[in-house]
């Protein structure tokens, strides 16, 4: 395995929390524009997988009830779950492929803008389930 001959050690300072003044002042919490979208503070929550979704996809009390919880710090940005765009079979996930998911989506976007005060942008991950076969089938 290559290592460095003579790796350079930093020191690190010490460990201690910033004052409320230094945590204004970060980067972490100053606007960004990405594109087209503002976000508030560079904060985000990432696509998670948290299987709440009916097995046909639809948005459930439990969806809502689990982005409200994150939307109410107010991060800059909440990233939902991976989503289907066809209109397939992927079990307890999000799908966008079809019409009728556009009510439950647009829920998940009032919940969220309710739950943050209007605050946080919502992203949406997409992902295309493909037919995927783990071992051949056995003549």
């Amino acid at each position: 395995m290559w290592r460095f001959k003579d790796p350079i050690r930093h020191e690190l300072p010490a460990a201690r929390w910033p004052s409320a003044e230094e945590a204004a002042r970060s980067q972490l919490f100053q606007p960004i524009r990405i594109g087209q979208a503002e976000l508030e503070s560079r904060t985000w929550v990432p696509a998670m997988v948290p299987w709440r979704a009916t097995a046909d996809g639809f948005v459930t009390r439990d969806n809502l009830d689990w982005y409200a919880r994150f939307a109410e710090g107010q991060p800059g940005a909440l990233v939902v779950e991976a989503t289907g765009v066809r209109d397939i079979p992927s079990g307890p996930l999000l799908r966008i492929g079809h019409d009728r998911f556009i009510p439950g989506l647009r829920q998940l976007v009032e919940t969220v803008r309710t739950a943050s005060r209007g605050h946080t942008r919502l992203f949406i991950q997409i992902i295309d389930f493909l037919s995927v076969k783990r071992r051949p089938e056995k003549a």
